[in-house]
């Protein structure tokens, strides 16, 4: 799993990057931000799955810690 953040100013991005492998660890990890913070997210791809989490960059750092976290488990 490859978890990549961007700030942009006022607005942030984080991008979760995972193989087909890693299911259930990409779905629990993005169900997790979705539940910590209020951002929006965008998900492509089968076989290399890969999510874009959006939103003000403060909701974006509770996001990423969330994201640290549950990649960890």
């Amino acid at each position: 799993m490859k978890v990549d953040y961007q700030d942009k100013g006022a607005i942030a991005t984080i991008t979760i990057t995972s193989t087909v492998f890693e299911f259930r660890k990409h779905n629990r990890v993005i169900d997790a931000v979705l539940f910590a913070a209020n951002v929006k997210v965008v998900r492509s791809g089968l076989f290399l799955m890969k999510s874009v989490i959006s939103g003000p960059s403060t909701e974006m750092l509770r996001a990423y810690k969330t994201v640290v976290r549950e990649a960890a488990i």
